[in-house]
């Protein structure tokens, strides 16, 4: 990282980032050019291990990629606000993100998928307490990234 000077360290402030952020961008490889889309995502610490779950059909250009190539990248952010300044060359911005990599895993075990889907609500709503139909559950696409390595950054 160039500028350490705004890297993120400590693991609550970088839980902070995983809260506040609502959106992931993966990046998939796709032969030529890589492959981004934006999904909304739960997570969940084991141990010190960080793991992502996201969710989606249960076919499509995404599956198909992870099934040639589990290994992605992923972004998320937070905290956008424009700094201006009477001088072009003196605006900035606040933000804080988190870049990474990982592994992913498409799920197809009922108790894993319902797992992962508990805690994208959780994300989303702060409660896990949501009774999901086996059907629905069965019939959504669902994904476990395991990180491998992330930094996290904040110009706040």
């Amino acid at each position: 990282m160039r500028r350490k000077e705004f890297e993120v360290t400590e693991k609550d402030r970088f839980d902070e980032i995983l809260a506040e952020a609502h959106v992931v961008r993966l990046a998939f490889f796709d032969q030529e050019f890589p492959y981004i889309v934006p999904v909304n995502f739960g997570y969940e610490w084991q141990e010190e291990r960080l793991f992502l779950y996201v969710h989606g059909a249960r076919q499509g250009k995404k599956l198909s990629l992870l099934k040639e190539n589990p290994k992605i990248g992923f972004e998320m952010d937070c905290r956008h606000k424009l700094i201006t300044a009477d001088e072009a060359s003196k605006y900035t911005y606040h933000y804080r993100s988190i870049i990474g990599q990982g592994v992913a895993t498409i799920l197809t075990d009922l108790e894993r998928k319902r797992h992962a889907l508990l805690k994208l609500m959780e994300h989303e709503t702060k409660r896990m307490d949501f009774d999901i139909p086996d059907k629905q559950v069965l019939g959504t696409g669902l994904i476990q990234i395991e990180v491998k390595r992330f930094t996290a950054k904040e110009r706040i």
